[in-house]
């Protein structure tokens, strides 16, 4: 796959927010909540320089929730540049990326300055992900409703901030020799 040409053809990060419509509110909101202490800016101020393509949809809530602290990461990073493709749109990228057989988004790629694609992150942080699978059996039973768990993820990521997904991500990048 030529991931270069993924990446050109992807909309700009603002063109994305304005696609939104009303969860522009909850994005906004989650990107003014994250918490990056001192620490976590030197780490990544370490970080190499790298293209962010970010397969997913507007009506995504892990999406509105992790989006923001890309952002805000490319914000500290001042050099990371952020493109998205709508995952429905590109059935034949999400293919390749597929989370336990299904089409898990968002879906971040990490490409260096030439689009050759470093590694891929997503569709939620390990916590969020553990909190779906502790209740994916209850759900497939019918014993618990999916909009209960995605709740519980939502309270989970306005809790955290962003600390646990900021922290996760500078691992990834450090095991990937970033």
């Amino acid at each position: 796959m030529n991931f270069l040409r993924e990446y050109n053809k992807a909309i700009a990060y603002k063109t994305y927010l304005e696609k939104l419509g009303k969860n522009i509110d909850l994005h906004n909101l989650h990107h003014k909540k994250i918490l990056i202490d001192k620490e976590i800016v030197a780490r990544i101020s370490n970080l190499r320089k790298v293209n962010i393509l970010v397969i997913t949809e507007p009506w995504c809530g892990d999406s509105l929730a992790l989006l923001p602290i890309i952002r805000k990461i490319a914000e500290v990073k001042g050099l990371w540049e952020i493109k998205i493709l709508l995952r429905d749109e590109n059935p034949e990228l999400i293919d390749k990326f597929l989370t336990k057989g299904v089409k898990g988004i968002p879906m971040f790629l990490f490409l260096d300055e030439k689009g050759t694609f470093l590694f891929k992150w997503g569709p939620r942080p390990e916590e969020a992900a553990q909190i779906y699978e502790n209740h994916r059996v209850q759900i497939e039973e019918g014993k618990i409703e999916k909009q209960e768990v995605i709740k519980k993820i939502r309270i989970y990521y306005a809790k955290d901030r962003g600390k646990t997904t900021l922290k996760e991500l500078i691992q990834v990048f450090k095991e990937h020799g970033l």
